[in-house]
């Protein structure tokens, strides 16, 4: 068991580190390159920023829970509290976020305007992908339901805290199944339905104006502000499946009481461990490393940098020399 929880503590805190860093770099290559400024990408932003809360919620929760007494692990404390409000609060507004930009990415090709223009519209995202996020977590928190699963259940979400969890002879209790739904699961699998309907759509879309015009990009809609690179966007929900889908997998497992999936759940919390705050890591690799041309510019600053240093070591050398001549 103590090594179990070495593994996963090691695990979840590798993959939300580096998740941390990812959202951070591109977070910074948005503010710094201006190709990389576009409608979209600001969009992009605003769930990169929820996604780094995952991660920096993940390495709270699973730092507190190795520094904690054994004897207090299954006990909710203030850190844990506060660690579950962030992680429930962040991997709502990713949710949403995610099927926003699918959705406006569909108006924007469909219609060929930018509707980020639009000032009721912007408030309208801004109020599904933080407010009523903030509203269902603040709710959940206000009944004391946000900590530690402290009955062993599988629907523990690793060494970080979310749902408490009353446990009957016949189950989970159906209000507690309920309040994991609404703060995150039902989301999540809306989340996954809708983008994948839309991206499927837009592909769709896009093949059928490529039959026409071998020449159509999406970079050439007018007044839509978007690049042929935007197009990875359509992979955006491949990430989160990706990513989730053990977690949400060890979630019906549990609710269904599927008592001879016990090792099956084991072997899936390890990639619920690595895959759930890994959504920022993901997306940094889609549009930053994976983008030639935001890789150019990294080369570029990389090689400017080295330049100003090889120059300046050059000239240090050289009031070196002249006062040593004096």
């Amino acid at each position: 068991m103590t090594e179990d929880i070495e593994a996963q503590a090691a695990i979840t805190l590798t993959s939300a580190t580096l998740s941390f860093l990812g959202g951070i770099a591109l977070l910074e290559t948005y503010f710094q390159i201006s190709e990389f400024q576009t409608s979209m990408h600001r969009l992009l932003v605003f769930l990169t920023i929820a996604d780094i809360l995952t991660a920096f919620g993940c390495i709270l929760g699973t730092t507190n829970f190795l520094l904690l007494d054994p004897n207090n692990r299954n006990s909710t404390d203030p850190i844990c509290e506060v660690q579950s409000f962030i992680t429930t609060f962040s991997s709502l507004a990713s949710f949403a976020w995610t099927s926003i930009i699918a959705v406006h990415l569909y108006l924007v090709i469909r219609e060929e305007r930018n509707f980020q223009r639009n000032r009721i519209i912007e408030v309208f995202y801004h109020f599904i992908g933080w407010i009523l996020p903030g509203v269902i977590t603040s709710v959940v928190l206000a009944i004391g339901k946000l900590g530690r699963d402290t009955h062993g259940t599988r629907t523990a979400t690793g060494l970080w805290c979310w749902i408490k969890i009353t446990k009957s002879a016949d189950g989970i209790n159906s209000d507690d199944t309920f309040l994991m739904l609404i703060s995150g699961k039902l989301w999540e699998i809306i989340t996954y339905v809708l983008s994948l309907i839309v991206y499927m759509m837009l592909k769709f879309s896009t093949y059928l104006e490529r039959r026409k015009d071998s020449n159509y990009k999406w970079s050439s809609i007018q007044g839509a502000d978007l690049k042929n690179e935007d197009e990875k966007f359509c992979f955006t929900w491949l990430i989160l499946y990706t990513l989730r889908v053990w977690g949400t997998t060890r979630f019906f497992l549990a609710i269904f009481n599927a008592e001879g999936a016990k090792d099956v759940d084991h072997v899936l919390k390890y990639f619920q461990c690595a895959g759930d705050s890994a959504q920022a890591l993901g997306n940094f690799l889609l549009f930053c490393v994976c983008d030639k041309n935001i890789r150019r510019k990294y080369r570029e600053r990389v090689a400017g940098c080295c330049k100003n240093r090889t120059e300046n070591a050059l000239i240090g050398d050289s009031n070196q020399l002249s006062y040593c001549s004096m």
